[in-house]
């Protein structure tokens, strides 16, 4: 990703935002993911979706604040 890229996504270009998005995606899915229980007492590990929907929300928002 490059500083204009960055640049970009601070001044609100959707394309940009979504290349950083797209840049953090594995990070933010490592953060999101943990152990599920199912219904049969097995346990497996996935995403959180609501998590992760709740992460990128806050990138974005971040990116809007940040003066670069």
């Amino acid at each position: 990703m490059t500083y204009e890229t960055v640049v970009a996504a601070t001044h609100g270009d959707p394309v940009a935002a979504e290349e950083v998005l797209e840049h953090f995606d594995s990070a933010i899915d490592g953060l999101c993911t943990h152990a599920f229980v199912d219904e049969g007492g097995h346990t497996e590990y996935g995403v959180d979706t609501q998590m992760k929907t709740e992460m990128q929300g806050r990138l974005l928002s971040a990116m809007l604040h940040f003066t670069p």
